[in-house]
């Protein structure tokens, strides 16, 4: 009896097998993607192999219900990379196969019609590259011809042509017929960055990330396949494009934690990139102004190879990044200093533009009673709610629930009800009322729910529609918009009253990125960054451009502290809806590890359980075990822990170095 090998995208650590269906050759079913009863549900799964078994029991195979693609989607490639991440990010085969070829991409009919997005016009336009950007082509193209893998690490301060090189590289990778993925972290950065190769490279491209329909990333995922694109921009899941011939990866603003998934499996982008770069013996360009304490780290020990960069283009000058203090200032309705309303009346007058920055969405942050001081909780978290004003409701930004504004206090019943704290769009009131002949786009979480908003924003302020650009961190980094001359920040700190040890790292990357938007065309820039903590080493660094300093300011306190990029770390999280349920499942957890670690004599060190930060999300309580040493021994002594008995309704996870802590 001949019978296939399925994988199923669940968290099952084995593969099933079923029948084929009638009249149909096995061998033309491996490596595509089946509808399989599995218990009560019928799900779409993988097919990777078949046998001839003898059957002599009595247990009977299903069969296959339907076969999904006409053509094979599996290589030999998807199956290693499939191990490599159940291995490392602590998931199922089965789980790690929908990650890399989503079970949602679909087939079109055959009556739909496509339009094509990629320009056919290529315009050459001349660029001359500084000998820093040259030195640094040769070496890149270098490796690209010995068509060995070779990882890069370009520390360009922002405005040093970074792009030029990325674009450089793939010239050069086309013309030793290679294909290419090319990795920003926000959708919205797409849109610039397919402009630029489009004009570039004209057709021949396209873009992989969230926006992109179902049935089209099908219809993409075979024009990969099949060399009929070449180039690929997208977002984090763009890394899983599937060119058989690839030959350089790029990945820019390497630094951003949006490489990183938070959801199982909790892969890194950037982890990912090394691997296929190996596997293929391709080129890997990391790129950034402010990088991660690990790539720097590795470049400084010769795992990378370091390029820096550190004069603009041109020799343009460094925006000047001015303080200003927000201690002691007496409380105010209003989000901007005198300084910063001068400076943009000034920017208004000389028709040059601006961007305004807070990494807040709502109108207020807190809706308190001033009678008893309670403050608006999200009744499923932890987490005071925000007031969105125009809707003229309270808003959970974790867990989405909604409720209207209060007219009493749930609590003492008081009438006294009070908003404070500024949000983005409070600061966006603000600037209408000093402001009211400027035009003012404002992008964040809440206006860009579609790709036309992303465009808008972009198109306008390259196109001189709009005077300010108000945004929240889409628009913080990889923006090039040479008529921006003015960027100020309001409550530039945020990040810093997070209890993680990447919040100063987190605090100088966004001062400095979004800094970098001033000044890049023929203006100087000017950047305003209002903060309560002035003295502050990364707010002190950041202003003097200063990345090094902060780097061995950074690093020695993670050496003390032993954290990333000086050990490997895991954060384990349990959840309940019962606080005490989760605190014991959480500290029976904790006492089978620390035994295992005696036991095997691991080098790794616990911290927990504790809470969360957000103590309660969604409903459930969370507690955290942190472990911290060197990823085999982290790996291993999740694999000696696997059959941990817990309450059915209690959730246990696992992420391998996490974005943060919180």
């Amino acid at each position: 009896m001949i019978v296939l090998e399925v994988v199923i995208p669940l968290p099952l650590n084995k593969n099933f097998y079923y029948l084929p269906p009638k009249d149909i050759d096995p061998e033309h079913i491996i490596g595509k993607r089946v509808k399989v009863q599995f218990g009560r549900r019928i799900l779409i799964s993988y097919v990777l192999s078949y046998k001839n078994i003898v059957h002599t029991s009595t247990f009977k195979f299903k069969k296959i219900i339907k076969i999904i693609d006409e053509n094979p989607l599996i290589t030999k490639e998807t199956i290693k990379l499939a191990n490599y991440i159940s291995k490392n990010y602590i998931c199922s085969l089965g789980e790690a196969f929908a990650l890399i070829i989503p079970t949602t991409i679909k087939l079109a009919t055959k009556s739909m019609e496509y339009k094509e997005i990629m320009s056919e016009k290529i315009v050459n336009k001349k660029y001359i590259l500084s000998i820093d950007q040259i030195n640094a082509v040769n070496l890149i193209n270098k490796k690209l011809q010995d068509n060995c893998f070779a990882n890069f690490l370009i520390h360009g301060v922002t405005a040093s042509g970074k792009t030029e090189i990325y674009a450089n590289a793939i010239k050069y990778a086309l013309k030793q017929n290679k294909n290419i993925i090319m990795l920003v972290p926000e959708i919205s950065l797409t849109i610039q960055f397919m402009d630029i190769m489009t004009e570039k490279f004209g057709q021949n491209i396209c873009l992989w990330h969230s926006g992109i329909s179902n049935i089209e990333k099908y219809r993409l995922f075979f024009k990969m396949k099949n060399n009929d694109i070449r180039i690929a921009i997208g977002a984090r899941s763009a890394i899983f494009a599937p060119f058989e011939n690839l030959g350089l990866i790029i990945i820019d603003e390497e630094h951003d934690q949006a490489y990183k998934q938070e959801q199982k499996p909790s892969y890194d982008a950037r982890e990912i990139a090394k691997w296929r770069g190996k596997y293929h013996n391709a080129v890997v360009i990391f790129g950034s102004a402010t990088p991660s304490l690990e790539s720097y780290k590795n470049a400084l020990e010769k795992k990378i190879i370091l390029i820096e960069l550190n004069e603009r283009v041109c020799r343009k000058k460094f925006p000047e990044i001015k303080i200003l203090t927000l201690e002691n200032k007496p409380f105010s309705s209003r989000s901007l200093l005198p300084e910063t309303i001068e400076a943009i009346s000034k920017t208004l007058l000389k028709n040059e533009q601006i961007i305004v920055f807070l990494n807040r969405r709502g109108y207020s942050p807190v809706v308190m009673c001033k009678k008893c001081a309670s403050v608006y909780q999200c009744s499923r978290c932890s987490i005071a709610m925000v007031f969105h004003k125009n809707q003229k409701l309270l808003k959970c930004h974790y867990c989405g629930e909604n409720k209207k504004l209060p007219i009493t206090c749930s609590i003492c019943k008081s009438s006294d009800i009070t908003i404070f704290g500024v949000g983005i769009q409070k600061v966006e009131d603000e600037l209408i009322r000093l402001f009211n002949s400027a035009k003012i786009f404002r992008l964040d979480g809440d206006t860009a729910f579609s790709k036309n908003n992303y465009e808008r924003a972009y198109n306008g302020i390259k196109n001189g529609e709009y005077d300010i650009l108000l945004g929240t961190q889409m628009i913080a980094k990889g923006f090039d918009f040479p008529k921006v001359s003015l960027v100020c920040m309001v409550n530039a700190d945020m990040q810093l009253y997070l209890p993680d040890f990447k919040a100063a790292e987190r605090t100088f990357q966004l001062i400095t990125q979004v800094a970098g938007r001033s000044g890049r065309g023929n203006i100087d820039g000017t950047v305003i960054v209002q903060t309560k903590h002035p003295q502050h080493y990364a707010i002190k660094y950041a202003k003097n451009h200063d990345f090094l300093s902060f780097y061995k300011v950074e690093i020695e306190q993670r050496r003390q502290l032993f954290y990333p990029p000086c050990c490997d770390i895991a954060k384990i999280s349990i959840r309940d809806k019962n606080e005490k349920i989760a605190e014991k499942i959480a500290e029976k957890l904790s006492i089978i590890l620390i035994n295992l670690i005696k036991q095997y004599n691991l080098e790794l060190k616990l911290l927990g359980p504790s809470s969360a930060y957000i103590s309660k999300m969604n409903g459930f309580y969370r507690k955290h075990i942190i472990i911290k040493g060197y990823k085999e021994n982290i790996i291993k002594l999740v694999g000696l822990s696997k059959n941990f008995k817990q309450f059915s309704r209690t959730f246990t996870s696992i992420e391998i170095m996490p974005s943060d802590l919180l």
